[in-house]
């Protein structure tokens, strides 16, 4: 039978392993992303890979399957959040912007301004003052040079 405290140690660790889990920042060592085919996408991961201002997000194998199946005139990238970050989502779909998120944006930049700077895209100046900032949507077979 085990002692109180053998109880707690094992309790703290486990507590230690699932924050650890679900805190973890996403690596740039990813299972496959190398499978990514679509060179809209291939593209799109590259501006994030040579950006210090986000993260390449790790994504499976069926995720990567996927990717290369969209259409390269369809996809948008946009922003989104998961589990309280900023995310770089692409899609295909306009009614689900956020279909893959790519990447994750460091805390110290706010989306739009990520996006802009990783894309090289100045967004059109807006014609009234709001005091939100839109949801900015690029597409990224515009943008390849």
């Amino acid at each position: 039978m085990k002692t109180t405290y053998e109880k707690f140690s094992i309790l703290i660790s486990c507590t230690f392993i699932f924050f650890g889990l679900i805190n973890s920042e996403p690596s740039k060592a990813n299972g496959c992303n190398e499978s990514v085919k679509n060179d809209v996408v291939k593209w799109s991961i590259s501006k994030i890979e040579s950006s210090d201002m986000a993260n390449v997000s790790s994504f499976t194998c069926d995720d990567a399957e996927n990717m290369n199946k969209m259409n390269s005139d369809q996809i948008s990238i946009t922003s989104g959040r998961k589990r309280g970050k900023a995310t770089i989502c692409l899609s295909d779909e306009k009614d689900y912007p956020c279909k893959f998120i790519i990447g994750f944006i460091n805390p110290e930049f706010d989306a739009a301004t990520a996006l802009s700077e990783i894309y090289s895209f100045t967004p059109p100046q807006s014609s009234q003052l709001n005091e939100t900032v839109e949801r900015l949507f690029l597409k990224p077979s515009s943008l390849i040079q």
